[in-house]
C-alpha cells in the first residue's frame, strides 16, 4: 500500500494543474486549505470544475448550482480565513517536504 500510494504521488507530482480534473480536484484542494485554512467554495468550482476559466462548458455547468444556492442562502459572498492559517499552512508544507524528501533518491 505504501509504494502505492508513493507511485501515485510520483504521478501526481509530475502532473499540471490542468491535466485532469482528478488532479486538478487534489491540487486545488491543497492549495486551498493552504491559502485559507479550509475550502473556499466559490474558487474550488471555478478553478476545478471550470479549469481556471478555461473549460467553457465546465463553467456553464456551475450556473444552476450557483443559482440554486444563492436562492436557499447558501452561497458564501465573503471568505474569512480560518483562525490557524498559518499552522495548517506549516503542516501541510511539512508533508509535502517529507513526500518530496521520501520520493527522491538516495544520495550516494
Amino acid at each position: 500500500m505504501e509504494q502505492i500510494g508513493k507511485i501515485k504521488q510520483e504521478i501526481l507530482d509530475r502532473q499540471d494543474n490542468q491535466s485532469s480534473r482528478p488532479v486538478r480536484h487534489r491540487k486545488v484542494l491543497i492549495d486551498l486549505v493552504k491559502e485559507g485554512g479550509w475550502i473556499d467554495e466559490r474558487k474550488f468550482g471555478i478553478r476545478v470544475v471550470s479549469n481556471s476559466f478555461r473549460d467553457l462548458r465546465g463553467l456553464l455547468s456551475l450556473g444552476p448550482l450557483g443559482l440554486r444556492m444563492l436562492a436557499r442562502g447558501k452561497f458564501p459572498l465573503g471568505f474569512e480565513p480560518s483562525a490557524g492559517v498559518e499552522e495548517v499552512r506549516s503542516l501541510i508544507e511539512a508533508v509535502q517536504n517529507l513526500e518530496a524528501r521520501s520520493t527522491q533518491p538516495p544520495k550516494s
